[in-house]
């Protein structure tokens, strides 16, 4: 690496971990919050769940209320409305109640009453004012239909109640949604993109990038369904850290099989597990010590099997379906969070698995086509030093989502 690519190779590092402290780039942490309507006749009873962690960007009321769940109540009461027919307001009986909720997450109950006109339109503004990239998933259950689910976002606030119809029509539109679900997901994954990004990185060839992808496809898939049909659980606190490992070493290791200098990545990422191994032992912070010696060995063994550049890039989609796994239960966790409806598990499975896909096939051919364009545009351009840069900045980002992932829980 000479000078200039070397300081290049810096300011992207300094760029990308910047912006990995923003609350826009924190991938799987970012703002969303969750509701189950149930609508029975004139009646709507509504259940919302938000990160406790989401409540605190609220501003203080003038009550000066002193819980997060009188915040909150006080929130939903202002930013939801729910009309009947003729756009008459439901009018709500009471104050949200809190419920009991999973830990770091709080969860509260309304009831509404429309009168004698059954609720067609939702409207929800909570938390977009504070946070623009929020993203709330609600379930909508009625009597006599099967669930829908609708996503709502800055942008689309309100979503009028369509029937589902029959059950053709009702699958039909469960897998749409599902579907742009997916969609959703990955495009506003920073972790997936920055990683299929690091992966792409080394490709060179059409074949090359076909193996990448698929690798990289069965292993989200296998992780992603046995996680939501509850065959394997794992903490999503160590999920979202080997995320940011995996963007990391993958990164670090482009930059070692072009400069045929692996030995330093190897030592370095011995020396950060190791670091975080003792604070683990000695404080009990981090990652368990298991999950580290794991990674350790994991990586001595994938940078010992493949020291040549060829042999490098031969193993890379064993590798890509290994990792693909660590990131298939990040995609569950959405799944996970909303819930599935049981009638339609299948279908909705299927449409985000497949959404998921096409967002990422979506972003793989925008950034290949952008590459081999500018190369032709700029015969001259030196694709190493950007190569070097694009790595590094790459890898500083993977690990400053690792170690800060890795060393919140305690």
């Amino acid at each position: 690496m000479n000078r200039a690519a070397f300081f290049s190779a810096l300011l992207g590092i300094a760029t990308l971990v910047w912006l990995a402290g923003a609350p826009q780039a924190q991938a799987h942490n970012r703002s969303q919050s969750y509701s189950t309507w149930n609508l029975s006749g004139d009646t709507v009873e509504l259940l919302f769940t938000v990160k406790a962690r989401e409540v605190t960007r609220l501003p203080p009321l003038e009550e000066n209320l002193l819980t997060l769940e009188d915040l909150l109540a006080a929130h939903l009461g202002e930013t939801i409305r729910v009309s009947s027919v003729g756009g008459a307001v439901c009018a709500a009986k009471g104050v949200p109640q809190a419920l009991t909720a999973a830990e770091g997450f709080l969860r509260m109950r309304a009831i509404l009453d429309c009168g004698s006109a059954p609720a067609t339109t939702l409207q929800i503004d909570s938390f977009f004012s504070m946070a623009p990239g929020h993203v709330h998933y609600a379930r909508i259950l009625t009597d006599a239909e099967l669930p829908a689910e609708y996503l709502f976002t800055d942008s689309r606030r309100e979503h009028i109640i369509a029937g589902t119809g029959g059950r053709l029509d009702s699958i039909y539109k469960g897998f749409l949604q599902y579907l742009v679900l997916g969609i959703e997901h990955i495009l506003s994954g920073v972790d997936h993109l920055a990683f299929l990004v690091a992966l792409l990185l080394l490709v060179r060839s059409f074949r090359e990038l076909a193996w990448i992808v698929t690798g990289f496809t069965v292993g989200h898939s296998i992780t992603l369904t046995l996680a939501v049909l509850g065959h394997l659980a794992l903490e999503m606190w160590i999920i979202e850290a080997l995320i940011g490992f995996t963007i990391a070493l993958v990164a670090a290791d482009n930059i070692g099989v072009t400069s045929g200098r692996r030995a330093p990545v190897a030592v370095v990422t011995t020396a950060m597990l190791l670091a975080m191994a003792i604070a683990s032992t000695l404080w009990g912070v981090g990652l368990p010590l298991l999950t580290l010696a794991g990674l350790g060995l994991f990586t001595l063994a994938y940078l010992a099997i493949s020291t040549p550049q060829g042999q490098a890039r031969g193993v890379r989609p064993a590798l890509t379906l290994a990792f693909g796994m660590i990131h298939g239960f990040g995609f569950a966790s959405v799944l996970n969070e909303i819930g599935l409806p049981d009638e339609r598990m299948a279908v909705a499975l299927a449409g985000f698995n497949i959404g998921v896909e096409l967002g990422q096939l979506a972003v793989v051919a925008l950034l290949w086509w952008l590459v081999r364009w500018y190369g032709r545009r700029k015969p001259d351009w030196n694709y190493q030093s950007w190569f070097e840069t694009a790595s590094a900045g790459l890898c500083g980002l993977g690990v400053f989502w690792f170690i800060s992932r890795g060393l919140v829980q305690v």
